[in-house]
């Protein structure tokens, strides 16, 4: 997929920067955002073809060393050219101003093409993931959701009434228990049998039930 490019200053077509648009033209994709070339921060002096390497990737970073280089083996040559990027992806945003604790809700949410660069959080392509989590702090309207953004309300609280299914592929067995904290759907969480007064460490599969592996 072709990438529009925005070089500047003495950077723009010089035989470099246009070798850097070719590069990019490829697609530059990285944990579902695609890379737009914004520009060469400081074009070194460079004669004749290089090829691009572009270095590992740990987050959607505003700033990328690329390496130019030319030549093979011992005599092979190698620059590092820093680049300003854009990272595009389809993500999920708010549609208004939302306040702390707010419960998400699918009209509350919508999926826009947005800059992400800078961000190490974990974002949402799709509004259902993100139902039924409630806001960590206020939003304004187009706001991308991060997951420190967020955080999903307990399923269970400390004192329910809960089903324990112990057991495997093969059997399984149910004992009435107690939840003695709090959590979420697929949390572990730490419940009582109540007739054995046994704990044991589970897994939340609903509002009613809890699994232990054997």
């Amino acid at each position: 997929m072709s990438i529009g490019l925005l070089l500047s200053g003495a950077a723009w077509g010089s035989p470099l920067s246009e070798s850097l648009q070719q590069f990019f033209k490829q697609g530059i994709v990285y944990n579902g955002a695609q890379a737009e070339l914004i520009g060469i921060i400081r074009e070194p002096n460079i004669q004749g073809k290089v090829h691009w390497v572009l270095p590992p990737l740990r987050r959607h970073a505003t700033r990328i060393s690329m390496i130019a280089k030319q030549g093979e083996g011992r005599t092979a040559r190698r620059w590092y050219v820093s680049i300003n990027v854009h990272w595009w992806a389809k993500v999920v945003t708010v549609r208004q101003e939302l306040p702390t604790r707010s419960l998400l809700q699918a009209s509350m949410l919508q999926v826009e093409r947005q800059d992400i660069a800078g961000q190490g959080r974990i974002f949402w392509t799709s509004k259902k993931g993100l139902l039924g989590m409630r806001l960590t702090r206020p939003m304004h309207a187009h706001d991308v959701v991060f997951s420190n953004m967020v955080k999903r309300p307990p399923l269970l609280q400390r004192g329910d009434r809960v089903s324990i299914v112990a057991g495997n592929d093969f059997f399984s067995v149910r004992a009435d228990g107690v939840v003695m904290r709090a959590g979420g759907l697929g949390d572990k969480v730490l419940v009582q049998n109540m007739r054995s007064k046994e704990r044991v460490q589970a897994i939340i599969v609903d509002a009613h039930t809890v699994k232990v592996h054997i």
